[in-house]
């Protein structure tokens, strides 16, 4: 490939990233004029960032899957599974005490989303079964599963003895110098999720053997990367910070619900793909889904302040989606007609 070549399919993805970022900023300029309190730290820090870490949490997984070339449509169902697993550990260990009891759920949970993501990645990686085929299997599998633990879906809640305990990692705030500005729990979980998987990308052989295999599977295998161990690792972490976003909610409402977080792939999908980590693999970046991720947050945040009601933000949301997938595919014919 020539350094014009490479020039110009770089420079694509710096426009589509700078145009996020340029829209972003355009949002929170427009956000600060229509109200007084938006740049301030309770509602950007305390509202806006300590709601969307769990989303992060999950979009930082569901970018290591989509880099390796897949994509998974079971992350809001594993979640769910997730949270039950959770206060059904916290109610079986009540009387053990809150030093035994949080301990042995946040085990519980990483394990059971750890499990799940092993079973996508297993079946997509060793069984050559397409993506989108096994996790809107597993989709509906592990949903079922978690309707089936809570007797058709009956409210778990965490029992009062734990609760205000379990409360402080959703609540529970860590002074940063001011003691006024603080950062919640949550937001310093997605901070260290981030930071790992962050250096596993850029540093570690497990992240250049992601951005390889979804660049090209074939040409990778017969270079002597073990694709099949790659994409299931992928997926594996992937059910990890599904267990992690589990926690956080969890720790929000003191509850679980096997219905809970429908519709929550959909925005993990959509602030990786709106950052510009493309459908097909080989490229991407957490910080690309960072800035997907805030860009969502802030229009959630515009959204809930004129009030608008859940029906019409899913049509927002899927219009945006459409519209980011829309120019990455012309984008990606305009720079394979340039290289003829």
């Amino acid at each position: 490939m020539t350094e014009a070549k490479v020039t110009r399919k770089l420079s694509f993805q710096t426009i589509q990233t700078a145009s996020v970022f340029l829209l972003l900023a355009g949002l929170c300029v427009f956000s600060s004029l229509q109200t007084e309190t938006f740049f301030s730290w309770r509602n950007l820090v305390d509202n806006l960032l300590t709601n969307a870490s769990a989303t992060g949490v999950m979009a930082c997984g569901m970018t290591l899957v989509m880099i390796a070339g897949g994509f998974d449509l079971s992350v809001a169902s594993i979640t769910a599974v997730c949270s039950v697993v959770t206060v059904m550990v916290l109610v079986g260990c009540a009387s053990f005490g809150p030093w035994v009891a949080i301990p042995l759920a946040v085990v519980a949970v990483l394990v059971t989303g750890t499990l799940l993501g092993a079973v996508n990645g297993l079946w997509i990686a060793y069984g050559s079964v397409n993506p989108f085929v096994v996790t809107l299997s597993t989709l509906l599998i592990f949903r079922g599963i978690a309707l089936v633990i809570t007797h058709g879906g009956q409210t778990i809640i965490v029992p009062l003895e734990l609760g205000k305990s379990f409360r402080l990692l959703y609540w529970g705030r860590m002074g940063i110098g001011i003691p006024e500005y603080r950062l919640s729990i949550p937001i310093l979980i997605f901070i260290a999720v981030f930071i790992c998987f962050w250096i596993a990308l850029r540093y570690m052989r497990f992240g250049h053997y992601l951005y390889a295999v979804g660049g090209n599977e074939t040409a990778s295998w017969l270079a002597g990367i073990r694709t099949a161990r790659v994409k299931a690792a992928a997926y594996i972490l992937c059910g990890m910070t599904c267990g992690i976003a589990a926690l956080i909610s969890t720790g929000m409402s003191n509850t679980a619900q096997a219905a809970s977080f429908q519709g929550l792939e959909m925005i993990v999908i959509a602030s990786v793909i709106v950052g510009g980590t493309p459908l097909g693999g080989g490229s991407g970046s957490l910080w690309y889904t960072l800035n997907g991720l805030l860009l969502l947050s802030v229009i959630e945040n515009l959204l809930s302040q004129y009030g608008i009601t859940e029906e019409y933000r899913n049509i927002i949301r899927g219009v945006i989606i459409l519209v980011v997938v829309t120019v990455d595919a012309v984008m990606r014919r305009g720079n394979r007609k340039s290289f003829v």
